[in-house]
């Protein structure tokens, strides 16, 4: 399927700016332990420097449970809105982001509505060593909700992620299963939204698999707004200058993101291995990450390539690296390999392409039942065990069923 570009003009830029959240923004420098501000309004009411106190807290408690062994999921869930999952809580290619590791410091905390305010932050790396003294890695925000009204005797806010609000203030075109949300200015074309729902059916109808909550689909122009939207203002990952090639990387500047089960953020309006993702992992949770990325490849392709196109590259790429040892997966993670898709270069990692012949091998061998059976995979050798060897014959067995 050919990808569709969004084009917008350049007014999307204001999209940031809930209308929702119109009235004045103010901050206080007498809070305690956040940057000083000389603003328009010298002192807060006592009651909105209260509420940031309690924003502060809950944020500060929340950032150190990841250090607490004493904090349950049950507990750390519990200051979300309605136990929502935190969009922000993988980093770094799944590496969490309140880590030891890592110093977590708050740069900011504003009113931007009634009952709600913006968490603005910074985490910086604690690594030893003078190359990474005080390196800042990313600057993102989440919001805080009063989801009690005020009510007194205890915190009343819970937190919520930067994207969930601003999904509200977009505009919604719904098809079966599947809801598009699309900055202004932006309007999906109705053949994709279709194209795009037959997709998703036929994944319901092939494997028995539907996303109870129906899937969000939110669109931005740009890789930079989407990165906004989903709460990062700073990401020293996206960086093309980093060593490590990053996810999605393309010279036609893709964006593909799903976040928890049932949403989706992307700057193109039929990114289907996002849209495979999340199906698999809102009816497979626990399913080996590899398959789940294999599966989303193989059936949705990876940016704007199909998996056939890609499939003769990671051929290649096997013949030109011999010395590649497939017995532990630990030994190829970090390997990625550029493709030729058009015009373009897509820069695939090699664990998403291995996961995608596996699911082919399965789809061609059992049907949805036997790719079924390696979703029910929980590690890597139970997928050499499915697929019929053994971690330490499997790059025999790939290079010879390529």
């Amino acid at each position: 399927m050919m990808i569709r570009k969004v084009i917008l003009s350049s007014a999307m830029i204001l999209a940031l700016s809930f209308s929702c959240f119109a009235q004045r923004v103010t901050r206080s420098r007498q809070v305690p332990g956040l940057r000083p501000y000389d603003v328009d309004l010298a002192v807060m009411t006592r009651e909105e420097k209260d509420s940031v106190l309690m924003v502060a807290e809950l944020w500060k408690n929340y950032v150190e449970s990841f250090s607490s062994a004493s904090v349950s999921e049950e507990k750390r869930r519990s200051m979300w809105v309605d136990g929502m999952p935190d969009y922000l809580s993988e980093f770094d290619d799944g590496v969490l982001l309140y880590s030891s590791f890592r110093e977590n410091r708050t740069l900011d905390i504003r009113k931007i509505g009634p009952g709600v305010f913006e968490i603005i932050a910074l985490t910086s790396s604690k690594l030893p060593g003078d190359d990474y003294n005080d390196w800042v890695e990313s600057v993102y925000r989440v919001c805080a909700v009063d989801v009690a009204g005020g009510k007194k005797g205890y915190n009343p806010f819970r937190l919520c992620n930067w994207l969930d609000a601003v999904i509200p203030t977009l505009s919604k075109t719904s098809m079966d299963g599947l809801d598009y949300y699309c900055a202004p200015g932006c309007e999906v074309p109705r053949d994709v939204a279709e194209e795009v729902a037959g997709f998703v059916a036929g994944m319901s109808d092939e494997y028995g698999f539907k996303i109870e909550e129906g899937i969000r689909y939110v669109v931005a122009p740009t890789v930079d707004q989407c990165e906004q939207f989903s709460g990062y203002l700073f990401n020293a990952y996206l960086n093309p200058l980093m060593g490590s090639a990053v996810p999605k990387a393309s010279d036609t500047r893709f964006y593909g993101r799903a976040f928890g089960s049932h949403t989706l953020m992307s700057n193109f309006y039929d990114d289907l291995h996002d849209i495979a993702l999340l199906i698999v992992r809102s009816c497979m949770p626990s399913a080996f990450p590899m398959i789940q990325e294999g599966f989303a490849t193989f059936h949705g392709g990876y940016m704007n390539g199909s998996y056939e196109s890609l499939r003769s590259s990671l051929k290649t790429y096997l013949e030109q690296n011999e010395e590649l040892d497939f017995s532990d997966e630990d030994q190829f993670y970090d390997h990625t390999l550029p493709v030729k898709v058009g015009a373009s270069t897509v820069v695939v990692p090699l664990e998403s392409l291995l996961g995608a012949f596996f699911v082919e091998f399965g789809w061609k061998n059992g049907g949805p039942k036997l790719v079924k059976k390696l979703l029910s995979c929980h590690d890597y050798s139970e997928v050499m065990k499915v697929l019929g060897t053994k971690p330490e014959a499997a790059g025999s067995f790939i290079r010879k069923m390529l």
